[in-house]
């Protein structure tokens, strides 16, 4: 049973990564493909569209529907990947409540980060026809 489910819909994204990563000023940054069955069995395991490590330079997204395992639109996919290189532009604050410490992961500077993120895309002359068109 292969893991590969549409190798021409996953090499496209793989260029298109790269090439989000070069516009972002993000270089050395490594997409995998969130490998959402269990291998032989029909059972999900988790509905999460994307992750990453913020010592690692590895983000981990998902390219296909969760119950159709239909390939997810361009623009869908790349709003995650903005999402998750501004966890890396704008990694987690620690704040003190009270006598609590609390980490919070998307602060406002984050979003702030994550639309910039976006707009730089949608000005980019390849990424912006797919953030605009699919």
């Amino acid at each position: 049973m292969s893991d590969i489910l549409d190798p021409r819909h996953e090499a496209q994204v793989e260029f298109l990564f790269r090439r989000a990563c070069k516009v972002l000023d993000m270089p050395g940054f490594e997409l995998r493909p969130l490998r959402r069955r269990a291998r032989g069995t029909a059972k999900l395991r988790s509905y999460s569209q994307g992750y990453t490590k913020i010592g690692e330079k590895v983000v981990t997204i998902d390219l296909y529907t969760p119950h159709n395992l239909k390939p997810r639109k361009l623009s869908a996919i790349f709003r995650v990947v903005c999402h998750e290189l501004a966890h890396h532009q704008k990694p987690p604050r620690i704040y003190r409540i009270w006598f609590h410490h609390v980490r919070r992961i998307h602060h406002p500077i984050f979003w702030q980060q994550y639309k910039k993120n976006v707009a730089a895309l949608a000005q980019d002359e390849i990424l912006g026809q797919v953030m605009l068109y699919n």
